[in-house]
């Protein structure tokens, strides 16, 4: 599964995920019901009483890529709050913020801030970047262009016994982690997509720096003889 720095960016997303009480959301109100379950109906108030929380967040992101990224007005596409999802598209990249209802506890709204789409890798590293999300996102998720052997990963890993790394896996081997001790993170494969998690945040561009660094070191790697 040889792929080029470049080729990473279409599949790449940076991620943030949150969780936090309805009863906190800006568009709830005394009149309102705390969601018991999750269904069609329940997900769609949450989206709707979240619009005020999301609009919020696109202002702050909005005027921060004005002032550290130098972008013109024109130059960002804003997409208001719909459906519990509001973005903002510059000329490097998609900003995009989530708001849902947690399907396994209804009293929580589960919130996902994601990178994506990029179009300039070079613009990741830049200070205006590093600045506007220093310290924010704190994963990496790839969706590979191709399925995942995560048996034969299991068997290289188990093989090299690599320095650092502690390896663990389902029973099926349809999953597996890899804690990097050095690196303090966990890097999670499955058959359509890799994750990795460091425990600290860290700038966008040093995410991404990791996970192709660890992705050549420990999942592209010849197969066993």
């Amino acid at each position: 599964m040889s792929t080029s720095p470049d080729q990473f960016l279409s599949s790449l997303m940076l991620v943030r995920t949150r969780r936090a009480r309805v009863r906190d959301l800006k568009g709830f109100r005394k009149s309102h019901q705390l969601p018991t379950e999750y269904n069609d109906h329940t997900a769609a108030f949450i989206a709707r009483i979240a619009a005020d929380d999301l609009s919020e967040d696109l202002e702050q992101r909005f005027a921060d890529f004005r002032k550290q990224l130098n972008c013109r007005r024109t130059e960002l596409l804003v997409s208001d709050p719909e459906s519990g999802i509001a973005t903002i598209a510059t000329p490097w990249f998609e900003y995009r913020i989530t708001a849902s209802l947690a399907d396994d506890d209804p009293s929580e709204v589960q919130w996902r801030w994601q990178l994506s789409d990029f179009r300039d890798p070079s613009k990741l590293s830049t200070p205006g970047v590093s600045q506007a999300f220093h310290g924010f996102f704190d994963t990496v998720e790839f969706l590979p262009s191709e399925s995942v052997d995560t048996t034969e990963i299991i068997d290289q890993i188990e093989e090299r016994k690599p320095a650092g790394v502690v390896l663990d896996y389902d029973r099926k081997a349809t999953w597996c982690t890899l804690q990097i001790k050095g690196l303090g993170a966990t890097l999670t494969v499955s058959d359509g997509l890799l994750s990795l998690h460091l425990h600290q945040p860290s700038s966008p561009g040093k995410l991404i720096e990791s996970f192709l660094q660890l992705h050549q070191e420990l999942i592209v790697r010849p197969r066993i003889q």
